[in-house]
């Protein structure tokens, strides 16, 4: 199989486990949702750099807000998932990560991304106030902080585990 032909098809499945672990197997309460999506996008990051990563976040949003709608498509919300994939390939790709590469990874996301963009691009098209807002979101930002920082740590600290995502993904 050609190398570009292999790096889409793993894309693929990349963006058919993220819908799988943020839409079917997430954890929904309310306004928080906690799920294991971004590993894929994590994995994607790793394997391919920012750009795929990106491309394999926008992807997953978009086929889960088509076959899982939880309201009205808001291209924002898909732009934003790019912007996770982006910022995942700057922190994880090239080398193999650590601890810090992974907590920074996740602490710029879900600073920037999850608690900042996210909650005004909520407050804007949905309307609720931007502080209580910001307040609410601000529990399930710690809680997947740290979920997302021990996931992508547990995969690249894994030899078993990291030596056979490069392998299968070269």
């Amino acid at each position: 199989m050609k190398k570009n032909t292999k790096k889409i098809v793993i894309v693929a499945m990349l963006v058919a486990f993220d819908v799988i672990f943020s839409r079917l197997l997430a954890f929904n309460v309310l306004i928080a949702k906690v799920g294991l999506g971004f590993a894929a996008t994590a994995v994607c990051a790793m394997l391919y750099g920012p750009v795929w990563a990106g491309v394999c976040a926008a992807l997953a949003d978009l086929v889960g807000a088509l076959l899982f709608p939880t309201g009205a498509y808001f291209p924002g919300f898909t732009a934003t998932a790019a912007m996770t994939g982006v910022i995942y390939g700057l922190f994880l790709y090239k080398s193999r990560p650590n601890l810090k590469r992974c907590f920074l990874a996740s602490l710029t996301n879900s600073l920037a991304v999850t608690l900042v963009i996210n909650s005004l691009m909520i407050h804007f098209v949905f309307g609720p106030e931007l502080v209580p807002l910001i307040a609410t979101r601000s529990a399930e930002t710690l809680i997947m902080l740290a979920l997302q920082t021990v996931v992508m740590t547990a995969i690249a600290s894994s030899d078993t585990l990291y030596n056979k995502i490069i392998a299968f993904g070269r």
